[in-house]
């Protein structure tokens, strides 16, 4: 793998994390600006990004729901970003099949965790609902990228060097 190119996708993916971060705050420095009929933003002595700021007219039921689809889309984002990294870095057609199914499979029990949670208890605020944000949370970040480019250096390096049986 070239260093150069390792380098160049851990900035894409902070840049990328960065961002992702940026765009949850102010989403909820907003639901809290709506939900307490204040602007957050004069109380804590910042202002609403211009992106955000269409943002600043919608419900608060419409903002706290639309949180759901924006997660999804950084976690297709960051699904994106791993499989072109361990493309370019480590082309293993298995190796890809691995991270696809890693993300169905935390998204799948993201998605199990959330409704067991809301059909036991009728709300998405009990420890299930604390589960699946932790599940996604491991989807949007360059965890399960690195752990497979650390498994494609390793088997590569386990061929190269002898054994030591």
């Amino acid at each position: 793998m070239k260093i150069k190119g390792i380098l160049l996708f851990l900035v894409l993916f902070g840049v990328t994390g960065y961002f992702r971060e940026r765009f949850f705050e102010h989403m909820n420095i907003i639901l809290a600006s709506v939900y307490r009929g204040t602007n957050e933003y004069a109380i804590i002595g910042k202002t609403a990004p211009a992106i955000m700021s269409p943002f600043l007219n919608w419900s608060y039921p419409a903002l706290y729901y639309s949180k759901y689809p924006f997660t999804f889309l950084w976690v297709l984002v960051f699904y994106a970003l791993s499989y072109f990294a361990i493309r370019k870095l480590a082309p293993v057609k298995n190796i890809l099949k691995i991270l696809t199914i890693s993300y169905l499979l935390l998204l799948i029990l993201a998605g199990i965790s959330m409704g067991i949670g809301y059909l036991v208890n009728g709300t998405l605020k009990n420890d299930e609902y604390t589960f699946s944000r932790w599940l996604l949370g491991i989807a949007q970040s360059p965890i399960i990228c690195l752990i497979l480019l650390a498994a494609v250096n390793l088997y590569n390096k386990s061929f190269q060097s002898p054994s030591n049986n």
